[in-house]
């Protein structure tokens, strides 16, 4: 769609693609077990990439990081 590619070129491809994966990815309670390692390899993306995106996430408030490999979403 159209707003997909918007979000593309303000946030980049490959940060997209992993916001999405993580959308899809909490169990019934919101959370997501998930380490860094495990989410490149998933999205196929680079550790610095999903790093910033993981930060970004927090930043806006839509993520908590609650330990290593376990967030939150906040939505």
């Amino acid at each position: 769609t159209n707003s997909l590619q918007i979000y593309k070129k303000l946030l980049g491809e490959k940060k997209v693609e992993i916001i999405e994966f993580l959308a899809t990815s909490p169990d019934k309670y919101g959370f997501i077990n998930l380490t860094i390692d495990e989410i490149c390899k998933a999205t196929n993306s680079s550790k610095p990439t999903v790093i910033d995106t993981l930060a970004l996430l927090r930043k806006k408030g839509v993520m908590k990081r609650i330990k290593n490999g376990v967030y939150k979403l906040t939505l």
